[in-house]
């Protein structure tokens, strides 16, 4: 019996690749016979250039995985404009840049899927996390608008909103967060997810076993915010 999360053939542009999440995906996308083409570049004067490119070396692509994530801890007073304006290009305007390059150049083949990482910081309030938390909100609501404005092509498009994830406790900035937070990693009542679960829900986003999923923001979390 054939596997309903089966990629082979399957190209998908993964724009990230330098975390250990990011790893655990493409991993699984390789081991499900995917084909990956992998871009990172958060300067949005170039990147249509460098999509047009892409297109005209690899070809049009079935899925996009964008999996960049810049982070950011800073209380209220720590917050200037120029820290806001980082953040929203990388997280929110990148992603909105490279969705409408490949749209306008037809790198998006018909039905394909796209997959964003957000976070729930999107949807759950945490001291000193007010820019980051705006950024992810923002790339929530451009899936749901995206997934209207691509609908004609069957094209589909969720982003994956991630709590606590083991493999992010590398990074310092974590063990901050928790901190003044009052322990919110505790409030994972299942426990901190693995990469490899995020991994195996992008790949499912991705392949033939789901047609109708779409401008959906799907919780992963432990249960942190029931």
């Amino acid at each position: 019996m054939l596997n309903p999360m089966e990629l082979t053939g399957k190209h998908i542009l993964f724009v990230g690749g330098s975390t250990g999440i990011d790893k655990s995906v493409i991993l699984r996308l390789k081991d499900l016979n995917a084909i990956i083409s992998l871009y990172e570049e958060f300067d949005i004067s170039i990147i249509e250039k460098d999509i047009k490119e892409l297109i005209k070396k690899d070809g049009s692509f079935d899925g996009v995985i964008f999996a960049i994530v810049h982070s950011d801890f800073k209380p209220l007073n720590f917050v200037k404009p120029d820290n806001v304006c980082s953040i929203m290009n990388d997280n929110f305007g990148v992603f909105v840049e490279i969705i409408r390059a490949l749209k306008k150049n037809r790198g998006l083949n018909d039905g394909a899927s796209i997959v964003t990482l957000s976070s729930i910081s999107s949807i759950r309030a945490m001291k000193a996390k007010m820019a980051f938390s705006a950024s992810k909100a923002a790339l929530d609501a451009s899936v749901r608008c995206l997934a209207i404005e691509l609908l004609d092509k069957g094209i589909r498009i969720n982003s994956v909103q991630k709590g606590f994830v083991e493999e992010d406790f590398a990074k310092g900035h974590i063990q901050d967060i928790n901190a003044i937070n009052d322990g919110s990693i505790n409030k994972s009542i299942l426990g901190v997810t693995k990469a490899d679960e995020i991994a195996n829900l992008i790949a499912f986003l991705l392949s033939d076993a789901t047609q109708t999923i779409t401008g959906t923001s799907i919780v992963i979390d432990g249960g942190y915010t029931l």
